[in-house]
C-alpha cells in the first residue's frame, strides 16, 4: 500500500515537470536582462569601461558566503521543525527541491504544494511533513508583514517608494496589492493554525462557493485540512522551539536581501544608509513579484531591479551584469539544482526502479 502512494505520488511529480518550465523562466530572465541593456544604451549618456571597486573580491565572496548562510539557514529551519536527525544531504536535497518549485511557478503559487512529498520521502511521516510547510510558509508570510513597519521606523515611506527623483505610484499600488494578499493570507492561517482551525474551514468553504472559485474549492478545503493538522502537531512545542524557527527565518530573508547589497557593492561602494535603502527595496521588489505572473517573477524582476536599484549603481552599464549576479545567486542556482537533483529524487522510487528492471 505505502509503495504504490509513493508511485503514485511520484507519478504526480513527474507529470508536473517539464523541460520547458526551466526553458521558460530563463528566457523571461534574458530578456529582462535585454531590456535593460537595450533601455541604457538608448541614453545619451557616456558609456565607460566597467571597473571593480577596491577590495571588490570581499564583496564577491559575501554573495558567495550570504547563499550559503540563507541556504543553512533554509535547512536549519527544517531541521527543527522535522524534530528527526535528517542528515546534511537530505536537508540540502530538501531546501533545494523546494527552491526550484518555487522558481518553476509563479510566485503566488509558491513551491510550498510539494514540499510535502519532498520531506515525507526523506523518512518523516506525511502529517508532520504537512506542519512543515504549513509552518514555514506561515513563518514566510508574518516575517514579510513584520519587516515593513519595522523598515518604516528607519527609512521615511516617501523615499521607501521613489527611484531617480521621482515617487514610483505603479509599484506602490502594486505593493499594497501585494502586501494586503499576505495579511489577509498570514491572518487566516493564524486563526486556523493558533484559534479555531473549523473557523478556518468555515471561512474557506464560504468564500469557495462562489461559482467561479467553486473549481479551487477541494485544492482550498484540503488547506484548511492541512492547517488543521498543523495545528494538532505544534501545539505542545517549546518557547526555545518558536524562537529557534523566528531566528532561522529572518537568516533565510534577511541573507536572501543581502546579496543584491554585495552584488551592487562589488562595483560600487554602499554606505551604511544606502545598504539600508537597498535592503528595503529588496523587500518591496520581492512582495511585488508576488502578483507577477511570470515563474519566480523571471523578466519582471529584473526590470525592477533596474527601476528601483539602478540610482546605487553609478557605473551604469555594470547594472544588467549585477542584476546577473543577484539572480544567479537568488533564482537561477535553484534552477539548475533542480535540474540536477530532481530525477535522482524521482529515480529512487519504486515506480522508476520497476521500470528499469522491466527494461531489462
Amino acid at each position: 500500500m505505502e509503495t504504490s502512494k509513493i508511485d503514485s505520488q511520484n507519478r504526480s511529480v513527474a507529470a508536473r515537470f517539464k523541460p520547458s518550465m526551466v526553458i521558460w523562466p530563463i528566457l523571461f530572465g534574458l530578456m529582462g536582462v535585454g531590456y535593460m541593456l537595450w533601455r541604457e544604451m538608448g541614453k545619451d549618456i557616456p558609456h565607460e569601461p566597467i571597473q571593480l571597486a577596491d577590495n571588490w573580491w570581499v564583496f564577491a565572496l559575501l554573495v558567495v558566503l550570504f547563499t550559503f548562510m540563507k541556504d543553512c539557514s533554509g535547512m536549519y529551519r527544517t531541521r527543527v521543525m522535522s524534530g528527526a536527525p535528517l542528515t546534511f544531504k537530505q536537508l540540502f536535497r530538501i531546501r533545494m527541491l523546494y527552491e526550484f518549485t518555487s522558481a518553476v511557478t509563479p510566485s503566488a503559487a509558491g513551491g510550498s504544494s510539494l514540499e510535502v512529498l519532498f520531506i515525507h520521502r526523506e523518512g518523516i511521516r506525511i502529517s508532520r511533513a504537512t506542519s512543515m510547510t504549513i509552518l514555514a510558509l506561515f513563518l514566510d508570510e508574518i516575517l514579510m508583514i513584520v519587516f515593513f513597519p519595522l523598515l518604516l521606523t528607519m527609512i521615511p515611506f516617501q523615499e521607501m517608494f521613489s527611484a531617480d527623483g521621482a515617487f514610483q505610484y505603479g509599484y506602490l499600488w502594486a505593493f499594497v496589492i501585494g502586501y494586503l494578499m499576505k495579511f489577509v493570507w498570514v491572518t487566516l492561517l493564524f486563526i486556523g493554525i493558533f484559534r479555531k482551525p473549523v473557523v478556518l474551514a468555515r471561512i474557506i468553504g464560504f468564500v469557495f462557493s462562489f461559482k467561479f472559485l467553486r473549481r479551487y474549492r477541494y485544492r482550498a478545503l484540503r488547506t484548511a485540512v492541512e492547517v488543521r493538522q498543523c495545528a494538532q502537531e505544534i501545539r505542545h512545542e517549546s518557547f526555545g522551539y518558536w524562537v529557534r524557527l523566528i531566528i532561522a527565518t529572518f537568516g533565510i530573508w534577511g541573507f536572501r536581501f543581502m546579496i543584491a547589497n554585495m552584488a551592487i557593492m562589488i562595483f560600487n561602494p554602499l554606505s551604511g544608509a544606502d545598504n539600508l535603502m537597498c535592503f528595503s527595496r529588496q523587500y518591496i521588489l520581492g512582495i511585488v513579484c508576488m502578483i507577477a505572473p511570470t515563474p519566480g517573477g523571471s523578466g519582471f524582476a529584473e526590470v525592477m531591479f533596474d527601476d528601483f536599484l539602478a540610482g546605487y549603481i553609478t557605473q551604469k552599464m555594470s547594472t544588467a551584469l549585477i542584476t546577473s549576479i543577484w539572480r544567479l545567486f537568488t533564482y537561477y542556482y535553484y534552477l539548475f539544482a533542480g535540474v540536477i537533483i530532481l530525477p535522482q529524487w524521482l529515480g529512487k522510487s519504486s515506480l522508476f526502479k520497476k521500470k528499469r528492471n522491466e527494461s531489462n
